[in-house]
């Protein structure tokens, strides 16, 4: 090869070998930066903050939580209406907003619905409101009150408490309240469906109060009362159950307590009331005894075979109201009332409204029995034949309905001499 050529070709390789030298550290050194740039460095700002928050972290889990205090003025002349019920002109107990915005008192609310499904100031309809059974109390503004007027909400509070005793006549000289309807008797279920707004006013106070307990008395007419309004004889109603409507009826599910009789009338905001003294069966004596035990064991016989007599479709509806006929108690001459299967049969027996308050109130048991007996006698005397029972079940239902005055007249005259 010429030497002048090998020479060039020597500098050209040595200057490519330069070249290549020098873009590796060029790229050496852009990875060098590349790969400081994205390692992570210690920061200790960072890492301070993050220390001082898992402090503060461990410093709330041990932080025992209180109740927020709200910080309001003292009750003034100048703001003391503004705390107060639209309704009832007095400081707001149970405060319940509706979601139009305003606040009454709970039992304010509830007599308003009674009559009318809007609200009572702006007119705003609050049938939805009812039908979802929202009403709940508005906490805040009842700790408000609890916090700017602590005497005067405990005062009101006494105050609620006292109108309900006295309402429902709770306390030993007061009258109790009374649902004018029809006759219950002791130990027997009474279901009742409770609309007027009156008797749903009386049905939530005794809920309310706790004592669930309310008188009921059969509505007569002036021929059989004079210038009564109700029966004179009634019974107590222990409420077992309460189904709350959406339109703010109710039904409830009563059986009955201890017999009363009415001494005198009077009302609590649209229901009747009366002061009674309470009734039992007078004792029965030793010698007595044993005949009473024969004429026990006779009627309930009687009444057995009657019951037989039923048609089946009636004696399911019946069970499904009243339940199963009651087995004799053992001490049932020593009850107050009587063995309860006797008010059993007398509350599906065809009796008119009259005789049925005259059973009611009667003190003697043996007389009661013979009453019972003499029914059973009449309507085994008028029972269709088996064939027409068989060929036509309705038959018998119908003309156990027709007899029902001629019941009440035959019973009556045992029962009146008691």
């Amino acid at each position: 090869m010429n030497p002048k050529r090998r020479q060039r070709a020597t500098l050209n390789r040595s200057d490519c070998e330069d070249n290549s030298s020098g873009e590796e550290e060029f790229t050496q050194t852009i990875n060098r930066r590349f790969r400081s740039s994205i390692t992570p460095q210690i920061n200790t700002k960072l890492q301070a903050s993050l220390n001082r928050v898992y402090q503060d972290v461990e410093k709330l889990k041990r932080f025992e939580p209180r109740p927020a205090e709200i910080l309001l003025p003292p009750l003034s002349g100048g703001t003391a209406g503004e705390l107060d019920c639209i309704l009832c002109c007095r400081l707001l107990w149970k405060p319940v907003t509706t979601p139009c915005g305003h606040t009454y008192c709970w039992m304010c609310l509830d007599r308003c619905l009674d009559y009318s499904s809007a609200c009572p100031l702006c007119v705003t309809s609050l049938a939805d409101y009812l039908a979802s059974s929202q009403k709940t109390v508005t906490d805040f503004v009842e700790k408000a009150l609890k916090t700017v007027a602590p005497t005067e909400y405990t005062s009101r509070a006494v105050n609620h408490r006292l109108e309900l005793v006295q309402g429902l006549g709770l306390l030993g000289n007061e009258q109790i309240a009374v649902f004018i309807c029809t006759t219950a008797f002791p130990c027997v279920a009474c279901p009742l469906f409770v609309y007027e707004p009156r008797y749903r006013l009386m049905v939530r106070r005794c809920v309310e109060s706790g004592v669930r307990q309310f008188g009921i008395a059969a509505c007569l007419n002036k021929e059989a009362t004079g210038t009564k309004r109700y029966a004179e004889y009634g019974t107590i109603l222990d409420i077992r159950d309460r189904v709350l409507l959406k339109d703010g009826c109710s039904i409830l599910s009563t059986i009955g307590g201890r017999r009363f009789r009415v001494l005198s009338g009077g009302e609590k905001d649209g229901y009747d009331t009366a002061q009674v003294e309470f009734i039992r069966d007078t004792i029965v004596q030793q010698d007595q005894l044993l005949n009473l035990l024969e004429l026990h064991d006779k009627v309930r016989a009687k009444g057995r075979r009657w019951w037989d007599t039923v048609p089946t479709s009636q004696k399911s509806e019946i069970q499904r109201v009243f339940g199963r006929m009651p087995d004799t108690e053992e001490d049932w001459s020593r009850l107050p009332d009587g063995p309860s299967w006797t008010w059993w049969l007398l509350a599906i027996l065809p009796l008119g409204p009259q005789l049925q308050v005259g059973i009611l109130g009667t003190t003697s048991l043996e007389k009661r029995l013979r009453a019972i007996e003499k029914t059973l006698d009449h309507m085994e005397q008028r029972q269709p034949t088996v064939a027409a029972a068989q060929s036509e079940q309705t038959t018998t239902s119908s003309s156990i309905c027709r007899d029902g005055r001629t019941i009440t007249e035959t019973a009556i005259s045992v029962v009146q001499q008691s």
